[in-house]
């Protein structure tokens, strides 16, 4: 797991007005949440960049430098849990971090990505990705920011399940060993129906709308 750093104050007040104007001051509203914290946070815009730069990822540890009122500084180790984002404008809404204890086990879901070139891809294969993410436990510090598997042997036919995929003793799959991750099937033969041609369809009817001039008084 990787560490990034970010600051952050916290805020008061709640609501959407109290939001707005925090957004419009150039600050993200978020929380922090925890066995024994649970405190409302306003995020500076520019911390966000190193966040994005990971993909707002649950596999990477961010520790918070939170001041609060009286320029007194904490730093509280997190992973981010949810992010909202505007969908139009894809500007981040809202940020909720989880704190994490370095000595306690979690549970997260990482992203799976995949690494080579099918062998079958050549056989004309079609590649399907059926499981994106992964949910394991570890420490924060075992956690990986990407869960990568090798493609590159994978022939025509075949597939790899979440039983095949060995993360070491220190992280532990939760999902079902069972469930397919990603599989490699025949490309289907595009089959072409022969229509009988019959007669011509009639020609619907069409109904003219009146121009309002048109109309009687």
């Amino acid at each position: 797991m990787e560490k990034l750093g970010v600051k952050a104050l916290k805020r008061e007040g709640v609501g959407k007005e109290v939001v707005k104007k925090m957004r419009k001051m150039g600050f993200i509203p978020g929380i922090i949440y925890g066995k024994d914290i649970n405190v409302l946070i306003k995020v500076p815009i520019p911390e966000l960049k190193v966040l994005k730069e990971h993909h707002f990822s649950e596999g990477n540890l961010v520790e918070i430098t939170l001041k609060d009122s009286e320029d007194k500084n904490d730093i509280i180790p997190t992973i981010i849990k949810d992010v909202q984002i505007h969908a139009l404008t894809e500007k981040v809404l809202h940020i909720d971090f989880l704190k994490v204890s370095m000595e306690e086990r979690i549970k997260v879901s990482i992203a799976v990505v995949l690494k080579g070139e099918a062998r079958g891809l050549k056989e004309g294969g079609v590649l399907g990705q059926i499981l994106w993410e992964l949910e394991i436990e570890a420490l924060p510090l075992d956690i990986p920011e990407r869960i990568e598997i090798d493609i590159s042997s994978l022939d025509v036919g075949h597939s790899i399940h979440v039983g095949d995929v060995n993360l070491g003793d220190k992280i532990k799959i939760i999902e079902n060993p069972e469930e397919t991750i990603v599989i490699l099937t025949a490309k289907k033969e595009e089959a072409v129906e022969e229509v009988e041609e019959g007669p011509a369809p009639e020609e619907p009817a069409v109904i003219k709308m009146k121009k309002p001039d048109e109309e009687k008084s």
